[in-house]
C-alpha cells in the first residue's frame, strides 16, 4: 500500500529536523569538551593584567630610586656644610648645586630647588636664621626670623645647618587616559639639620 505524498513529506520533515537537532549536540558537546586553546583565552584574559602591574612596579622602583637619592643629596649638602670652619661664602653654598647633580646621576635632576640657612640657637633655645641662601639667587629667609627646629636638635648656644632640597619627578608611564594632569609631574622634597663640627659659628657675609 502507498503511502500518501503529505505523509511522506511530513516523516521526511521531522526526520531531518531530529537530524539537525543530532548534529547541532554533537557539535555543541565537541565544543565545550574541546581545551585546545584554554591557555590562548587564559592568557589573553590574564596578560592586561600583568602588564599593568609590571609596569607600577617599574614606576614605583624609578620613585623610589629619585626619592632615596633627594635625602642622599640633602643630608650630604648640610653635613659638608656643617663641616666649614667658621665661615661659608655664597660661592661655596652655589657649588652645592653641583653635589646633588653629581649625586643623582645618572638621573636628570628636573626643577632642583636648594635652601641653606644657618640657624643660631641661642642660650634660651630660641632658633633664629643667622643667613640663608637659594640657588634662585635670593635668601629664602630673614635674618632672625624664628625656625622650627626638631627637639632633639633643639640644643643651647649651639649653630645648626639647615638644608632643603625638593626634586621634580616626572612620571614615565604617565596615562592620561586614567588619570588626572596634575600627576604627570610630583614633587619630592627632603629637608635635614646638622650640627656645626667645628666651633660655635658659621658665618656667611655675602649671603
Amino acid at each position: 500500500m502507498k503511502r500518501s505524498a503529505p505523509e511522506l513529506n511530513g516523516k521526511d520533515t521531522l526526520a531531518g529536523q531530529l537530524g539537525v537537532l543530532t548534529r547541532t549536540s554533537v557539535l555543541l558537546r565537541r565544543f565545550l569538551s574541546d581545551r585546545q586553546g584554554i591557555g590562548g583565552v587564559e592568557f589573553a584574559l590574564l596578560a592586561p593584567m600583568l602588564i599593568v602591574i609590571y609596569l607600577c612596579a617599574f614606576e614605583l622602583m624609578m620613585g623610589f630610586t629619585v626619592a632615596k637619592k633627594a635625602t642622599a643629596a640633602s643630608s650630604t649638602i648640610a653635613d659638608l656644610v656643617s663641616r666649614a670652619d667658621k665661615s661659608v661664602t655664597k660661592t661655596d653654598l652655589a657649588g652645592m648645586v653641583d653635589v646633588a647633580d653629581a649625586i643623582f646621576v645618572p638621573y636628570s635632576v628636573n626643577n632642583l630647588s636648594l635652601k641653606i640657612t644657618g640657624v643660631k640657637v641661642d642660650a634660651n633655645k630660641q632658633a633664629t636664621v643667622a643667613w640663608s641662601w637659594s640657588n634662585t639667587g635670593t635668601a629664602p629667609y630673614g635674618v632672625g626670623a624664628a625656625v622650627k627646629v626638631p627637639d632633639d636638635m633643639l640644643i643651647a648656644s649651639t649653630f645648626l645647618v639647615h638644608s632643603e632640597l625638593s626634586v621634580g619627578h616626572e612620571l614615565l608611564l604617565y596615562l592620561p587616559a586614567l588619570s588626572g594632569q596634575n600627576i604627570k609631574n610630583i614633587t619630592i622634597p627632603r629637608e635635614f639639620f646638622f650640627r656645626q663640627r667645628v666651633g660655635d659659628n658659621i658665618t656667611c657675609n655675602d649671603c
